[in-house]
């Protein structure tokens, strides 16, 4: 039970979890509400997820807070 329990902590805090489920959600509420008949291009909302992929990739890589992992002084 205690590998369930480390392999469910280590999906909640993994980037690529959270970018795969942001775009599966972007994608779904493209099509359930219909975005494209009100005027909102699939490109539109490919475009979103990747930005928000980058934003998320690029703080893995470097930070976007520079002060965000240092400790208080």
């Amino acid at each position: 039970m205690n590998i369930i329990s480390d392999f469910v902590t280590s999906l909640k805090s993994s980037k690529r979890v959270i970018t795969g489920v942001l775009t599966v959600i972007m994608m779904f509420a493209y099509e359930y509400f219909g975005l494209e008949e009100k005027g909102v291009s699939r490109e539109s909302v490919n475009n979103i997820v990747i930005t928000i992929v980058a934003v998320i990739l690029g703080d893995s890589i470097r930070g976007v807070n520079p002060d965000k992992g240092q400790s208080p002084d």
